[in-house]
């Protein structure tokens, strides 16, 4: 009898510690899901504090930074078009993107998104996207300018 009962406080210690074992890790996993929806909360409103400070998105704007005349300005426009894209909107317009935004600061885009722009550009209008280390831009794309120059220094696809 004694037995059985100490058999039963062991069982129930056993599912006790258990269940304290499980609700730890659910507090952690709790921990982290709001720690990610915290950090996405304050970036909206980092970028949105931006795209207000900016006012309207200006292609014409973006468009000066560059040279057009040496400068495909189909490169230029489909590189603003994909990273509005990406960035989404902010007061229901598109993010204000500018030629000199640094992509890891301004943005928080890591080199994932960065090369899913790059892979879209260069799909759209024909861009070769073999041997890029010979680009003088390689290793160089920090910025939205950057970006465009590197892709307007890449080869155009033969059977485009």
């Amino acid at each position: 009898m004694a037995f059985d009962k100490l058999k039963r406080y062991e069982n129930l210690r056993m599912r006790l510690a258990l269940y304290i074992l499980i609700m730890d890790i659910l507090y952690i996993i709790l921990a982290f899901v709001f720690v990610g929806v915290m950090v996405s909360i304050i970036d909206k409103k980092r970028m949105t504090k931006i795209a207000l400070e900016r006012g309207e998105p200006n292609i014409c704007e973006y468009a000066r930074s560059f040279d057009y005349r040496k400068v495909d300005t189909k490169i230029m426009r489909e590189v603003w078009n994909e990273v509005q894209e990406c960035l989404g909107k902010y007061n229901d317009k598109y993010f204000p993107v500018k030629a000199d935004d640094v992509f890891e600061d301004v943005y928080k885009i890591d080199t994932e998104e960065l090369d899913y722009i790059y892979w879209a550009v260069a799909d759209r209008l024909g861009i070769d996207t073999e041997e890029p280390e010979s680009n003088p831009y390689f290793n160089k794309v920090t910025t939205v300018k950057n970006l465009v120059l590197f892709l307007h220094h890449q080869s155009r696809s033969k059977n485009v």
